[in-house]
């Protein structure tokens, strides 16, 4: 099973919901999987995820997640995984725990 990493954690308020904090989410893989970069937002029967290459999570519809979650410090990483380049697990791990004195939440995934 592949292990992702959350990374990224944002609220923003939705005006169409009186302002209801509405979450966001990014998790990364390090291994060699199909999907390695997953996003997700929302709560309860409103929430939606999915997991995409490092390609798509390129495109301008995530660029939200990326600000939301303050994580567009991750975007040249992906770019490099994009072009073939593996994620320096230490490096970005050690970035994350830089900016949030922490380690960061794992979870596995059979679907990669």
């Amino acid at each position: 099973m592949a292990v992702y990493f959350n990374l990224g954690h944002g609220i923003k308020s939705r005006a169409r919901s009186a302002n209801y904090p509405w979450p966001y989410d990014i998790d990364i893989c390090f291994d060699a999987v199909r999907y390695p970069i997953a996003f997700s937002e929302g709560v309860g029967l409103g929430s939606a995820g999915c997991a995409v290459a490092a390609t798509e999570a390129l495109e301008q519809k995530w660029r939200d997640h990326f600000e939301i979650t303050k994580l567009s410090w991750l975007i040249p990483y992906i770019e490099n995984l994009a072009q073939g380049i593996p994620l320096p697990r230490d490096e970005i791990i050690g970035r994350f725990i830089e900016l949030n004195g922490r380690e960061p939440g794992i979870y596995e995934s059979k679907f990669s």
